[in-house]
């Protein structure tokens, strides 16, 4: 096993392979990706879809247990978590897991991005049988579906329950009741046309110690065009631990 791990977790809708990109640099660097896929996406397709954020917490902590725990207790493996949009509050339920259970070691870095730490719930209030064309208006907004998949049936009836989840399982999750903070160091990475700094910056209610914001451009999937900035970044804070 690398002795620099990085533990993912993706966007709404979203599988495993969106980290391909970053993974690919920074296995250049002896630093392992561990790009971590939610039940009922991706390659867990036929595993159901969840609800809450603290059984998809649950999830994905036991399998970090179950793959990398063993290292994860050696004072010699280094860690980090790093979500992505709804991966950010992935990553911060694991988190709280990992301080709370104490079964291995805490990491050393958090990495987060487009998304600020703000409860969304709008989609509560939209009625059920206008529940679909929302999801896919909100899915084309973010811009993450390339052009040619915009009217493909195909596509939607694969992925629009997946998004549809997500976004509920987002709208359910309220920041107001979230009293967890560390001094963990955090890195946050955010576009002002996305989420404004503003915004941003309550992580530092949650990063009591070291939270840096560094900003890209473009739109929500910022990271497609600044991947390699981005695990530049990653590495600097890796790379001397």
């Amino acid at each position: 096993m690398n002795n620099k791990l990085i533990f993912c977790f993706t966007y709404a809708g979203g599988t495993a392979q969106f980290y391909d990109p970053i993974g690919k640099c920074l296995e250049k660097k002896n630093m392992e990706v561990v790009k971590l896929e939610y039940s009922g996406h991706g390659k867990r397709y036929k595993e159901p879809l969840l609800v809450t954020f603290e059984e998809t917490a649950e999830d994905l902590y036991q399998i970090i247990l179950k793959d990398y725990g063993d290292g994860l207790k050696a004072a010699s493996c280094k860690y980090a978590l790093m979500g992505y949009s709804m991966g950010s509050i992935a990553a911060i339920e694991v988190l709280k897991l990992i301080l709370r259970r104490k079964e291995i070691l805490e990491p050393v870095h958090i990495f987060l991005g487009a998304h600020e730490p703000k409860t969304k719930d709008r989609i509560l209030n939209v009625p059920e049988n206008e529940m679909n064309e929302y999801v896919k208006k909100r899915t084309v907004d973010f811009g993450g579906i390339p052009e040619k998949l915009l009217n493909n049936q195909s596509f939607w009836r694969m992925y629009l329950p997946l998004y549809r989840a997500d976004y509920l399982m987002i709208a359910g999750y309220n920041f107001e009741n979230l009293t967890f903070k560390t001094e963990i160091p955090a890195t946050i990475f955010y576009s002002e046309t996305d989420t404004k700094l503003e915004d941003m910056k309550h992580w530092k209610d949650y990063f009591l110690k070291e939270c840096e914001f560094i900003p890209y451009a473009g739109k929500h999937f910022f990271i497609n065009e600044h991947y390699r900035e981005m695990a530049t970044v990653i590495e600097s804070r890796l790379e001397n631990l």
